[in-house]
């Protein structure tokens, strides 16, 4: 029954956190009943239409971010790769370069081919989530290296570095101008 009610915690709270992202993605919910509307002479009113919400071009701050991400991430494995903290292991590093290459190719032409702005908070979130995922592909799925010493601290600092990325870009994402952050009454 506890992990029922953890789960949904977990679900509501990705799902909070995936329409504050995208905003226009939210799909319209039904209120109790529908506001009455009636004129003093019984003529029809016309309701209103709601204006859509205006582009934000997050998504060509996302796709920015994770060719960002991308090669940073390759930059640093392979300059990490040469020091004596890290173990390399023979494995599909080939295969592995080419998807990323094909990753970061692929993204920067989906940004070349959107010509909204990028909002930073937006390229951060994407640049650490691609960060975080590479390195736990590379890791742990694939098993290409492995650090030598002091293996959990620097496990930590190497995955949650993408982590604190993504923090800082979800701080600043809620606390842009067109989104004031709510406040309690």
């Amino acid at each position: 029954m506890a992990c029922c009610a953890v789960l949904a915690l977990v679900l509501g709270v990705l799902r909070a956190i995936w329409f504050h992202l995208f905003p226009g993605r939210r799909p319209a919910e039904p209120g109790f009943a529908p506001p009455a509307r009636r004129s003093t002479d019984g003529a029809v009113i016309a309701v209103p239409e709601r204006a859509p919400a205006p582009p934000r071009g997050t998504t060509s701050g996302l796709l920015l971010g994770v060719v960002i991400g991308t090669v940073a991430y390759a930059l640093v494995v392979a300059a990490i790769g040469t020091t004596p903290l890290v173990r390399t292991f023979d494995g599909p590093w080939l295969w592995r370069d080419a998807a990323l290459v094909a990753l970061a190719s692929a993204a920067l032409l989906g940004v070349f081919a959107r010509n909204t702005p990028t909002p930073r908070p937006a390229l951060l979130v994407a640049a650490g989530i691609t960060w975080t995922e590479l390195g736990l592909v590379d890791m742990h799925l694939l098993g290409l290296f492995d650090f030598r010493v002091a293996a959990l601290p620097l496990d930590l600092l190497f995955h949650g570095s993408g982590l604190l990325v993504v923090a800082l870009g979800a701080r600043s994402l809620a606390r842009t101008p067109d989104r004031p952050i709510p406040r309690p009454a």
